[in-house]
C-alpha cells in the first residue's frame, strides 16, 4: 500500500498573498511546537510522509490541512541519481516565535534549514543552504509546497502574474501561474483564503497532475539556474477569523442500531467550545411529523487531541424507526432503530467487495462489468536479490524456477489485496481467518453471488445455491495451497512486475496481456496462450517461518468450516497446516524478510502459539497440546501488550482444549495484565475504543521516519476492528473479566461514530459513507460498496482527519482483512445484543 507518486517539476513556483489577521487574537508558537492561531496550524515536520502529502510544512486552516510537504526539492539532471533528503532535528525558539528544522542532503556533505518565523499575521519560511548548488548535478532546486487540490477546485488565484481557477482536472497546462511574486488564493472562500509571496524571486504554481489525479497542486520557488544563492524565503498571510468556530459533529452509527445495543452519540467540538444546549432526538412519523423523543445537555467528556467532546446516551430508546438528531444547528441520520440493522450493514462487503476484489476471474453485475478476468499469466519466479516495490523482496532462489521463468498453477484464487493488485499471502490468510470464524461463530446466512470456475466468471445477485460466505473462504484457501502444492512452502506473494502496472488506475484486466511469457518468442510475438511480452506479475518465493505459522493457523480454521461443504478441500487444508506446522517444528527459522511478512519477533514464538492453539482446537491431538505446554515460561514472561495484541485471543479459545491448570492460571494472570491496558487504553478517548498510545498521546517532536517507515500515518479503523474480534472472544471466555462494549463501541466507531466528521468507514453503508474511496475504481472518485477504509488518522501531534478525497491511501484506501474483521465485528454485535 506504500505509494511511490512521480515528482517531475519542470520549472517555476508559486505565491500567495492574503487579508491580514486580526490584532487582537495572532499567530503564536505552541508548547507543541507549532505555530497556532485562531483556526490556523503551521506544523513543522511533526510528519514526514510526503511521499503520500503528509509531512514536512503543513498548514491547517479553519478544519482544512490546505498546504503540505513544504520541503527543499532539488530534480537532478538527467542520468544523475535523486538526492535524498533527512531531516535531523528541531530547534525552537518561542521567546522570539521562530523555529528551525536542520536538514541533510545525504551523499553530499551539505545540509540545509528551514526557519520559519511569525508576527502575529503571517508565517515567514526561509530555505538556507550550507552551501551553494553543484549546478552540474541539478537541473532545478529550491523551496516547494503542495496545495491541497479537494478545498481548492474551481476556485480562483490571482496576483500580479495574472489569474484563473484551479482546474478540476488535468488540462495540459503544467504551469498554471507565473512566474511572479505573489498570488492571492480562494479569494472567494474566507474561511480558506490566504497569500504567498516571495521578494528575492519569483513563483510559480504548477499543476503536477499531468501523471494521474492523485497529486496535487504545486507553489514552487526555484534558484534562479545557476545562481550561487543559498536562501529563498517566503511569506504566508492567511486569513484569519477569530470569530470562526468548528461546527459540532454528531458522531452516530449512520446505518443505525440493534433495539437493546447500547446507544451513544459523541458530540466533537471546538477546542473552544462547550456543550451548554439540549441535543434532540426525534422520531421520524408516517404522518410527516418528527416526534421529540429525548432531549437533553450531553454530558461532558472533556478534550482528546484537538477538540472538546460530550456524550448524549439513549440507550434506553428502544422503538423500532427513523430517527434524527439535532444539535445547535446541525443533524445527524436519519438512522435506524431496527433488528435488521446488522445484516444490512455487513451484507453489502459480502454481497460487492470481496466478490469484486477477486482475482483471475471477471466480475459482472447484470449490465456492468466491475473487472475482466485479470492475471491468467500469473506468475513469473521473481529475480534473485531483487528488492521490489511495497516491501517486496527475493533473496536466493528456494524453487527449481529460474529468474523471470513461469511458474504454473497460480492462476487462481485470491483477492487483490487493497486498492492495487498484488496477492500478498499475509493478507490473504488473514481475511480467510476472519471469514472462517464469522462463519463457525455466527453461521450467517447470505447467497447472492455465482462463482462460475470454468468460465472465470462471478456474476452478482445471482444465486447458485451456495452459501456466499463459505465460496469465499474456499477461494482464499485455494490461494494459499497453490504455492504449497508448487514448492511445498507458501510464497510471500504475487505483484505486478512494473511500475507502471502497480500504479495503474482501471479495469486491471488490462494490466497483463494475459499470455504466459515466453523467453524465445520476440516481444511482440504471440503463440496461442503465450507471448514475448514481459509484463507478467512476479512471484516472491522464500520462506518465511512466520508466515508459513500464520497460513497454518488459517487453514486449519478453514479446513473446520469447509467441512461438509468441500470435503476434498477441507482435507487438504488441514493436512497442509499440519505439514507447514511440523516443519517449522522441525528446521530453524527463517524470517527472510517480505511483504506482509512477519518480522522475527525476539523469541516471543507469536505466529507458533497462534498456529499451535488453531491446530489444537481443530484436531484436538497431543503433540500441540504438548508444545503449548513447552511454550508456558514465555508465556509467563511477556507483557499484557504482548498477550493483547498477539496470540492471547488463540490461546483463550484453546483452553478448552487444554487439561492443565499451570497453563489456565497463566493465560488468566496475563490476560489481566491486558486487561488493565485495554481499560486503560478505552479511557483515553470518548468512543471507548483502545487507540494505543501514539494517537492518544503523540509525540510533537520532529518527525525523521518516512517512506516505508511511517506506517503509524494510516487510520486505525482497521487495527480497531481486528482488536474487537480479539476482545470478543477474551469477553467469551473470559466474561468477568473484559466487557461487550469496545466491540458495540468500534462497530459504531468504523460506522461514524469516530473522529474528525461522522462519515461511516464503510461505502454505501449508512446516510453518510466514504463514497469516493481508494478502489480500484478511484480515478473516478468512485467507491466500491462494501468496502472498509481505514478512516480518520492522526495529523500529529493533535489534529484528526478524514478527507474527501479518494488518493489518501492511509485514509481511504480498501483492504482484504478490514473487510473480513468488519464483517466479523456486526456480526459479533448482532449476537452480542441478543444475549
Amino acid at each position: 500500500m506504500f505509494r511511490r507518486i512521480a515528482f517531475s517539476l519542470l520549472s517555476a513556483f508559486i505565491v500567495l498573498a492574503a487579508p491580514m489577521a486580526a490584532a487582537n487574537e495572532g499567530i503564536t508558537l505552541n508548547e507543541q511546537e507549532y505555530f497556532s492561531g485562531p483556526g490556523f496550524s503551521f506544523l513543522l515536520f511533526h510528519n514526514n510522509y510526503q511521499v503520500g502529502y503528509q509531512g514536512g510544512l503543513q498548514m491547517i486552516l479553519n478544519d482544512e490541512r490546505v498546504l503540505d510537504s513544504g520541503d527543499l526539492f532539488l530534480q537532478p539532471k538527467h542520468g544523475q541519481p535523486r538526492p535524498e533528503l533527512r531531516v535531523l532535528r528541531r530547534e525552537v525558539d518561542r521567546a522570539h516565535s521562530q523555529a528551525t528544522v536542520f536538514g541533510e542532503i545525504e551523499g553530499w556533505s551539505s545540509g540545509y534549514q528551514l526557519k520559519v518565523g511569525s508576527d502575529g499575521d503571517s508565517i515567514f519560511i526561509t530555505l538556507k543552504l550550507d552551501h551553494p548548488l553543484d549546478w552540474s548535478k541539478i537541473e532545478q532546486a529550491g523551496l516547494k509546497i503542495n496545495l491541497y487540490p479537494g478545498t481548492y477546485l474551481s476556485k480562483s488565484y490571482q496576483g500580479d502574474g495574472g489569474f484563473g481557477v484551479f482546474p478540476e482536472q488535468y488540462g495540459g497546462k503544467t504551469v498554471l501561474y507565473g512566474p511572479a511574486k505573489m498570488v492571492n488564493v480562494a479569494q472567494e472562500e474566507p474561511l480558506h483564503n490566504f497569500t504567498i509571496s516571495r521578494q528575492d524571486g519569483v513563483l510559480v504554481l504548477i499543476d503536477t497532475r499531468q501523471g494521474g489525479p492523485e497529486s496535487w497542486f504545486m507553489f514552487a520557488a526555484p534558484f534562479a539556474p545557476g545562481s550561487q544563492a543559498t536562501e529563498i524565503g517566503l511569506t504566508i498571510t492567511p486569513r484569519l477569523t477569530p470569530s470562526w468556530r468548528r461546527a459540532p459533529v454528531i458522531g452516530i452509527s449512520q446505518v443505525g442500531y440493534l433495539p437493546r445495543q447500547p446507544k451513544r452519540a459523541i458530540l466533537e467540538m471546538d477546542a473552544r467550545d462547550s456543550a451548554v444546549e439540549p441535543i434532540s432526538l426525534y422520531q421520524l412519523q408516517s404522518t410527516g411529523e418528527k416526534k421529540l423523543v429525548k432531549s437533553e445537555v450531553p454530558k461532558a467528556w472533556g478534550k482528546f487531541l484537538r477538540f472538546q467532546y460530550a456524550i448524549f446516551d439513549f440507550s434506553e430508546v428502544q422503538q423500532p424507526g427513523v430517527y434524527l438528531l439535532e444539535f445547535r444547528g446541525q443533524e445527524a441520520g436519519p438512522f435506524q432503530i431496527a433488528e435488521a440493522v446488522a445484516d444490512e450493514a455487513w451484507q453489502p462487503t459480502l454481497e460487492y467487495f470481496l466478490p469484486i476484489q477477486m482475482c483471475h476471474v471477471a466480475v459482472k453485475e447484470g449490465l456492468r462489468t466491475w473487472h475482466g478476468p485479470c492475471h491468467l499469466d500469473d506468475a513469473l519466479q521473481a529475480p534473485a536479490h531483487k528488492m521490489w516495490i511495497d516491501g517486496y523482496q527475493q533473496g536466493e532462489h528456494e524453487t527449481k524456477y529460474a529468474d523471470n521463468e513461469h511458474i504454473p498453477g497460480l492462476d487462481w484464487g485470491g483477492w487483490h489485496d487493497a486498492g492495487d493488485f498484488d496477492l500478498p499471502a499475509g493478507s490473504i490468510a488473514d481475511t480467510t481467518l476472519g471469514l472462517a470464524l464469522a462463519q463457525e461463530e455466527f453461521h450467517p446466512s447470505l447467497d447472492e453471488t455465482s462463482i462460475r470456475r470454468s468460465e472465470r466468471e462471478v456474476l452478482l445477485h445471482q444465486k447458485d445455491g451456495k452459501q456466499d460466505l463459505l465460496q469465499q473462504i474456499e477461494f482464499g484457501a485455494e490461494s494459499m495451497l497453490a504455492s504449497y502444492r508448487i514448492a511445498g512452502h507458501i510464497f510471500p506473494g504475487i505483484i505486478e512486475s512494473s511500475e507502471q502496472g502497480y500504479n495503474y488506475l482501471g479495469d486491471p484486466v488490462n494490466i497483463t496481456d494475459n499470455r504466459i511469457y515466453d523467453a524465445k518468442l520476440k516481444p511482440s510475438a504471440v503463440e496461442g496462450m503465450h507471448s514475448g511480452k514481459l509484463d507478467d506479475r512476479w512471484v516472491f518465493t522464500n520462506r518465511n517461518t512466520g508466515l508459513q505459522y500464520e497460513v497454518a493457523q488459517s487453514l486449519a480454521a478453514a479446513s473446520r468450516v469447509l467441512r461438509g461443504y468441500n470435503d476434498a478441500l477441507a482435507d487438504e487444508s488441514l493436512k497442509t497446516a499440519e505439514q507447514l506446522w511440523q516443519y517449522e517444528q522441525t528446521h530453524a527459522p527463517d524470517f527472510a524478510p517480505n511483504s506482509y511478512a512477519p518480522r522475527n519477533d525476539g523469541g516471543f514464538h507469536s505466529q507458533e502459539l497462534a498456529a499451535t492453539a488453531e491446530l489444537l482446537i481443530t484436531t484436538g491431538e497431543a503433540e500441540y497440546r504438548d508444545r503449548l505446554i513447552a511454550l508456558l515460561p514465555i508465556l509467563q514472561g511477556i507483557s499484557g501488550e504482548q498477550f493483547g495484541t498477539g496470540p492471547g485471543w488463540v490461546l483463550a479459545r484453546a483452553l478448552s482444549k487444554l487439561d492443565n491448570s499451570e497453563f489456565k492460571s497463566v493465560i488468566r494472570e496475563v490476560a489481566e495484565k491486558w486487561k488493565i491496558v485495554a481499560d486503560q487504553r478505552a479511557a483515553t478517548n470518548p468512543w471507548g475504543v483502545h487507540y494505543p498510545p501514539q494517537v492518544s498521546n503523540p509525540e510533537y517532536k520532529l518527525e525523521t521516519r518516512s517512506g516505508i517507515h511511517s506506517s503509524f500515518v494510516w487510520g486505525e479503523g482497521w487495527r480497531l476492528q481486528e482488536d474487537a474480534l480479539h476482545h470478543y472472544y477474551l469477553h467469551k471466555v473470559f466474561p468477568d473479566l473484559f466487557g461487550a462494549a469496545p466491540v458495540f463501541g468500534t462497530v459504531d466507531f468504523v460506522l461514524g461514530a469516530h473522529p474528525a466528521n461522522n462519515r461511516s468507514f464503510v461505502s454505501g453503508v449508512g446516510a453518510e459513507s466514504a463514497l469516493a474511496a481508494y478502489g480500484f475504481n478511484r480515478a473516478d472518485w468512485s467507491n466500491i460498496p462494501g468496502g472498509v477504509i481505514s478512516g480518520a488518522s492522526l495529523i500529529k501531534p493533535d489534529y484528526m482527519e478524514l478527507k474527501k478525497f479518494p488518493f489518501l491511501w492511509y485514509q481511504t484506501e480498501y483492504v482484504i482483512g478490514g473487510a473480513a474483521t468488519y464483517i466479523f465485528d456486526v456480526l459479533a454485535t448482532q449476537k452480542l445484543a441478543s444475549q
